[in-house]
């Protein structure tokens, strides 16, 4: 193993220990510091507020859906903006660490192109965040205090082109393909407290390009169910990596790959009626076929998500009620094998413009990532969620004749 995967698999080994020693830092959740980060959902508020991005919506103006079959429902030139403000509170036994910060998942314009029969849509939606920092309190044998830092900061993100077709009241295909694009800056400092010692500083820049392929499906059955189904293939990056060092002349370049593995989406919306719809969805992405960053294939898991939602809209009412309840399995485990949950329960509305061409949702969630007792840490945060979306019908204008 090469020094930088070294001190890769150092530094995830580090992380798991960092709150439970003196320190402080800036990390959103510590668990954004393992693989390519802490894993975005693709939606709007009101995908957050019924159960993030496995769910499926028959909403002309929700064009940031994970399902490309679903933008066939955009008649309308349509755009949608999302992005969430984040309160994680890391904490261990003994130790506690707090951040804010603002994330901007996603937006997007869909239109449709042939007698509102096929649409496209064209936009940009975060991946995996990994931002994050620790600094863990040292004494060398002579007596010295440092502080051995480590700090990540990047992001993946793709500029998926989707093409979509109704067929009818009954069926809706999609496809897609994403340019993937981003990011990952590891950065190690050893900082002595002191005039007379001097610090140390380790860089490592992987700059990440790739694409792939994904497609869906929404099927109506009968008329109170809608049935969804959506394959993301393989991602599979080339790697640009370059290295730095207080001494120069370790300074390296070189390219590596990385494969994210292909993931299943499966959803149903029923309506239930009296004002009712019901939401569930679930998703499966074998990170044990995951390839790269030098991580021990024994830490890797099947990633899972499932959740459940309920909307509630009385009549016309332009103001909807929302809830959900989500549970995940992180794709990782901690050092010793143990496995990573992650739950979160989402409260969230809107307001339909009353020209139906333009809606603001909303959505609060809290949740929890890990737990003290059985991986020795864990994250508290708190969502407030937030998008905007807008359509307007464009035609050609014909020239005066005189």
């Amino acid at each position: 193993m090469n020094r930088a995967a070294t001190r890769i698999l150092l530094a995830a080994l580090l992380g798991a220990a960092a709150l439970c020693a003196p320190r402080s830092g800036v990390a959103e959740s510590v668990f954004g510091l393992n693989l390519l980060g802490e894993h975005m959902d693709v939606g709007d508020a009101r995908t957050a507020a019924l159960g993030g991005f496995v769910q499926l919506m028959d909403d002309s103006l929700g064009v940031l859906q994970q399902n490309p079959a679903t933008m066939a429902w955009a008649k309308r030139v349509t755009f949608c903006v999302a992005g969430y403000v984040t309160s994680d509170d890391n904490k261990s036994a003994d130790a506690q660490e707090k951040s804010v910060s603002t994330k901007i998942s996603g937006f997007n314009f869909a239109f449709p192109i042939y007698k509102k029969r096929l649409s496209v849509s064209l936009g940009y939606r975060g991946r995996y965040d990994p931002d994050g920092s620790f600094s863990v309190e040292q004494v060398t044998s002579e007596g010295d205090v440092y502080f051995d830092r480590f700090e990540r900061s990047g992001g993946l993100w793709s500029v998926p082109f989707v093409l979509a077709a109704d067929l009818g009241r009954y069926l809706k295909l999609g496809g897609s393909y994403s340019l993937e694009r981003g990011t990952i800056q590891d950065r190690w400092i050893i900082d002595f407290v002191g005039a007379s010692t001097a610090d140390a500083v380790s860089n490592q820049y992987r700059e990440f390009s790739g694409g792939s392929w994904g497609g869906g499906v929404v099927l109506r059955p009968v008329n109170r169910v809608s049935l969804g189904l959506v394959y993301e293939g393989v991602v599979d990056y080339d790697v640009s990596v370059d290295e730095t060092h207080t001494n120069a002349s370790a300074n390296s370049s070189y390219q590596e790959t990385v494969s994210l593995p292909a993931r299943w989406t499966a959803s149903a919306v029923v309506r239930l009626g009296a004002g009712f719809t019901a939401y569930a969805g679930g998703a499966v992405r074998d990170f044990e076929n995951f390839s790269g960053l030098s991580v021990p294939p024994e830490r890797l898991v099947r990633e899972e998500v499932a959740s459940i939602g309920v909307e509630y809209r009385e009549g016309n009412a332009l103001l909807p009620i929302r809830a959900s309840a989500r549970w995940e399995q992180l794709p990782y485990t901690m050092p010793d094998g143990e496995p990573i949950k992650k739950v979160a329960f989402t409260l969230g509305t809107g307001l339909l413009f009353r020209s139906k061409t333009g809606k603001l949702d909303l959505a609060l969630q809290f949740g929890k990532t890990g737990s003290v007792e059985t991986n020795n840490y864990e994250d508290q945060f708190v969502r407030f969620f937030l998008s905007i979306a807008g359509s307007e019908e464009w035609k050609r204008k014909r020239g005066a004749r005189y």
